[in-house]
């Protein structure tokens, strides 16, 4: 079994002997230490400007050096570094010193042990000289990921870790630049097939300057972080964001049923109020809405995601439900009976004499059986057409089969 250990570097001459040195001393013990019984040193020099290839290249033939002039990013250094092996056990760590290479004797060990997919070095141990505010930022887009598909995995951005070659497949295809790790590990919770844990490391303060933006890689990871989550787990982000909406709507309500129960009015002083619960409510059941139907399309596209909580069950049992689309016709006559009155007297004198808040409701009732009934009719579209997709009889089982 191989190990392929590649170390993508874009202007570490200050670092790169070191880490190639490293490397090459921790291989024996690589090989004791684990079932692995060669281990392959590739560095990809990502467009460097500086002497990184130029010192890489006195270590040639006892590791593989892959340089080229014009950067293409973190991720597709690693990448390329992958596609020119044929080791069964891929693997990486960062060129700046900050990652030890006898790690991978326990990340190699904790994935043929536990029979797993992915293992990542986790820096957030006691052990580990993280800036912090570069901690705390890791600590966030862990506990995104971690909401998201839950599951409890510390360092999403880990610079290390080992992947087996026949689980690419399935993690690819990821981006080029620094987010590539944080998208790896969305990918990796978020695929049922795939089986992922996590390794204490040492981490130690680089060698260098860093290239590691906290601003600006940080939104790059927290944009990737979004659009997996957007992409496989639509509901996770906009149901949350709807019921964000509607809980608020929700005690705004209850205050003013609670006034109209006990005056049989509604105050003038309270126009503000009501236009807040409409755009709530009206906001709020839309994007939950738009996330239950875009979770509806990753069933047809993707089925190999994680399955779904019973909470996303329940509603969406619901909502495909006869009641609702029963409910959503009856919020529309009663919508049409207030509104009846108030409409004649229009028609009639150009004018409306009823109070204001009776109109409001009505047309907020129109409104919310309209986007409840289409909600419905969705829902059960794409019920039918899931079922239709796994129960349509395969074409060359249904053949005649005619003899002599």
């Amino acid at each position: 079994m191989k190990l392929l250990i590649v170390i993508p570097a874009l202007n570490e001459e200050e670092a790169i002997r070191a880490i190639i040195e490293r490397c090459l001393a921790a291989r024996p013990a690589i090989v004791e230490q684990t079932p692995v019984d060669e281990v392959e040193i590739t560095v990809v020099s990502d467009g460097s400007s500086d002497d990184t290839a130029k010192i890489a290249r006195h270590f040639v033939p006892r590791i593989k050096l892959i340089s080229y002039r014009v950067n293409r990013g973190y991720g597709a250094a690693i990448k390329l570094g992958w596609a020119n092996s044929d080791a069964e056990l891929v693997g990486f760590l960062d060129a700046d010193g900050t990652c030890d290479p006898l790690t991978f004797i326990p990340l190699v060990n904790k994935m043929l042990d536990d029979g797993l997919d992915v293992v990542l070095g986790s820096r957030m141990g006691p052990d580990s000289e993280m800036p912090r505010v570069r901690r705390v930022g890791n600590r966030v887009f862990a506990l995104m990921i971690n909401l998201i598909a839950r599951t409890k995995i510390s360092d999403s951005a880990s610079g290390m870790r080992v992947v087996r070659r026949d689980a690419l497949d399935r993690l690819y295809p990821l981006p080029d630049g620094l987010h590539f790790t944080p998208a790896m590990s969305c990918r990796a919770v978020l695929d049922p097939d795939i089986t992922i844990g996590e390794v204490a490391m040492k981490y130690s303060e680089r060698v260098g300057a860093s290239k590691l933006s906290a601003v600006r890689d940080g939104m790059r990871f927290l944009k990737i972080i979004l659009e997996i989550a957007i992409t496989y787990r639509p509901f996770r982000i906009f149901g949350t964001l709807g019921l964000a909406m509607l809980l608020p709507m929700i005690y705004l309500s209850i205050g003013l049923l609670r006034d109209y129960w006990t005056t049989g009015l509604v105050d003038d002083g309270m126009i503000y109020r009501v236009l807040a619960i409409i755009v709530l409510s009206f906001a709020g059941l839309f994007v939950f809405s738009v996330g239950m139907i875009a979770e509806r399309v990753v069933e047809m596209k993707s089925p190999w995601v994680r399955p779904h909580r019973s909470f996303y069950r329940a509603v969406r049992r619901l909502t495909q439900s006869d009641a609702m689309l029963l409910f959503a016709g009856g919020l529309l006559v009663i919508a049409l009976i207030i509104l009846a009155r108030p409409a004649w007297q229009y028609l009639r004198s150009g004018h409306i004499y009823r109070h204001w808040s009776q109109v409001a409701l009505a047309g907020a009732m129109f409104l919310l059986s309209v986007v409840l009934s289409m909600f419905a009719i969705l829902q059960r579209m794409l019920t039918t057409m899931l079922t239709t997709e796994t129960t349509e009889p395969d074409p060359s089982h249904d053949r005649e089969k005619i003899h002599g």
